[in-house]
């Protein structure tokens, strides 16, 4: 059974194409990684138990993915 957070993650990632998923084994069989991901990180298990815990995994995540971006845009096309 998912917390709030990851349920709200489910219902609205990818607009909410994995809406019906219940349980972290749905999840993994999904194979969306980033979705495993984020549903991983909201997780109770891992401490997510309140609104701002769950808001700074994914600012934090957010700016992850911004510095993986920005390094790629740096990189030199042939």
């Amino acid at each position: 059974m998912f917390n709030p957070f990851q349920r709200t993650c489910a219902d609205a990632y990818c607009e909410g194409d994995f809406a019906h998923v219940e349980d972290i084994e749905q999840v993994r069989a999904v194979s969306d990684t980033l979705f495993t991901f984020l549903m991983i990180e909201l997780g109770t298990p891992e401490d997510c138990d309140t609104r701002e815990e769950a808001l700074r995994r994914m600012a934090m995540a957010i700016g992850n993915i911004q510095d993986v971006a920005a390094a790629i845009e740096k990189i030199q096309t042939a």
